[in-house]
């Protein structure tokens, strides 16, 4: 079964006016959740086929909510998003992996995190970027199976830099980055 499906909506708005919507169903590294509007969450996702995308978590930060843990960072899931106007709607939320030990990791949680800044970061919104999402799915595999948090995220960085091109012998990952980015990562 291939990780993305384009599906066809009909959906039906008031007064029997029909609007056609894509809807799609991808796999997808939630990278930011923030509030937005009285009950929802923008999400940050990142995918494999249609790179960092913003969607809308309907009633994700109502006690009720059916979507609420699962659109945290970090959590790995199988999204089915609606398109929307503005931005898209996750309407269904299936995880795969929350990488738990690696939120309650004190030394593998700050080197996910910074793993997560870094792409969110480094990619523009709808980049295809297959290569980056392996690359982080990896290293947060990395850090769930025990491996060491800050040799993990200098790997990270390094991969990261020669998939950007701008990997250079004499310079530093974290400094060729942090140029490339237009950002003091030390601050990080």
């Amino acid at each position: 079964m291939p990780d993305c499906q384009e599906l066809e909506l009909d959906v039906t708005i008031s007064r029997n006016k029909v609007y056609n919507m894509a809807a799609y169903k991808t796999k997808a590294i939630s990278l930011k959740a923030v509030p937005f509007a009285e009950a929802d969450k923008l999400v940050t996702l990142f995918t494999r086929d249609f790179g960092k995308i913003r969607a809308v978590a309907k009633s994700a930060r109502k006690i009720p909510s059916r979507l609420a843990g699962r659109v945290e960072p970090l959590t790995y899931a199988d999204y089915f998003i609606a398109k929307g106007r503005n931005l898209d709607i996750i309407s269904q939320c299936q995880v795969i992996e929350t990488f738990q030990k690696v939120r309650q990791d004190h030394l593998a949680l700050p080197a996910g995190l910074y793993m997560v800044k870094l792409v969110i970061c480094g990619t523009a919104e709808g980049q295809h970027y297959p290569e980056l999402f392996d690359l982080l799915l990896k290293g947060l595999e990395l850090l769930k199976a025990g491996g060491e948090g800050r040799q993990t995220a200098r790997n990270f960085e390094q991969a990261f830099v020669k998939l950007e091109g701008i990997y250079r012998e004499d310079v530093s990952p974290h400094y060729a980055l942090s140029d490339h980015l237009d950002k003091d990562l030390s601050q990080w």
